[in-house]
């Protein structure tokens, strides 16, 4: 019996660790120490941009910029950018100068609440909802093309994208999103803890006592947009299998799974064909709009 009593007290003491350091174990927006003070603008690549503040319903408010092609920049498509947990928009503006050279698109890039010079703290709930935000501010610009606005999400960022997109399907949102793109994305963080703590009790613990669960494989059969994945084979902390598993979960009519055999969590973006693989996507969604737009014209005049 004292065996018995012992091995639920240990079980008990490791979940409740496990809620209790959760968030700290997932949002690192102080990674590195300068990430809430020194943020980065495009000035340092030469892009064109806005700096914009968005305010979420709860009245947080949200930095970011809006980096915009010089020439014919409502012909472009817009991607809006879910960075990964840690650190801030400054130090994916490497990343972002590549896709705005290469794929000639206009990028918004902003800060979850508690990351960058976002106010508040970050917490699932929350980061939906600073997503939303966001997707209205968008639909907002006049300036911006808004049948051509794609969701990019890396990592943490993936699953948000995810869980908009899911929502927007779910309120069959016109016009319907060009695209998604997800990179290196888990299949919910109770799956993501049992592969990094390999406990044999969090085999046992259901979802409710997690804090944050982040349940994107529920969540991408939902979504009928098109959709890119993008997975490094090298994949050092998520699972190739998991971005394997979205694939197969999801939909969508128009979805494609590439896999960069050597690319690692953060570096995937810097394989080679990385870049043309987007450009590629981005064309295919085009020729799906003239398609459903063509379709959708006769059958009117019919």
């Amino acid at each position: 019996m004292q065996s018995v009593n012992s091995f639920f007290t240990n079980a008990q003491q490791q979940i409740s660790s496990l809620y209790g350091f959760q968030d700290a174990l997932l949002y690192q927006p102080n990674e590195p120490d300068t990430a809430r003070t020194i943020v980065q603008t495009p000035d340092v690549f030469h892009m064109p941009y806005e700096t914009i503040t968005i305010e979420t319903p709860d009245n947080e408010k949200l930095h970011g910029y809006l980096i915009k092609q010089i020439n014919r920049t409502n012909e472009r498509e817009t991607l809006v950018f879910f960075h990964g947990n840690a650190g801030n928009i400054g130090h994916r503006l490497q990343n972002a100068n590549l896709l705005y050279r290469t794929c000639s698109i206009n990028i918004l890039l902003f800060d979850y609440r508690g990351y960058g010079k976002s106010t508040g703290a970050p917490s699932e709930t929350g980061l939906y909802t600073d997503a939303l935000a966001v997707y209205n501010y968008v639909r907002k610009r006049n300036d911006l093309n808004q049948q051509k606005i794609f969701l990019f999400g890396r990592s943490l960022g993936g699953a948000i994208a995810l869980h908009l997109a899911s929502h927007l399907a779910q309120m069959n949102a016109t016009p319907p999103l060009y695209g998604i793109v997800i990179e290196n994305t888990f299949t919910s963080i109770p799956d993501m803890a049992k592969r990094l703590f390999q406990v044999t009790v969090l085999d046992y613990v259901p979802n409710w006592c997690y804090k944050n669960v982040y349940p994107s494989l529920g969540k991408i059969r939902h979504i009928k947009a098109p959709i890119l994945f993008l997975s490094g084979g090298q994949d050092e902390l998520v699972p190739p299998q998991m971005m394997e598993k979205l694939h197969e979960e999801c939909k969508s009519s128009k979805k494609q799974m590439v896999i960069f055999p050597d690319g690692q969590h953060n570096t995937t973006w810097l394989s080679h064909d990385y870049t043309n693989q987007i450009r590629k996507f981005l064309a295919e969604c085009s020729t799906l709009i003239e398609t459903t737009s063509s379709a959708s014209s006769a059958s009117c005049s019919s």
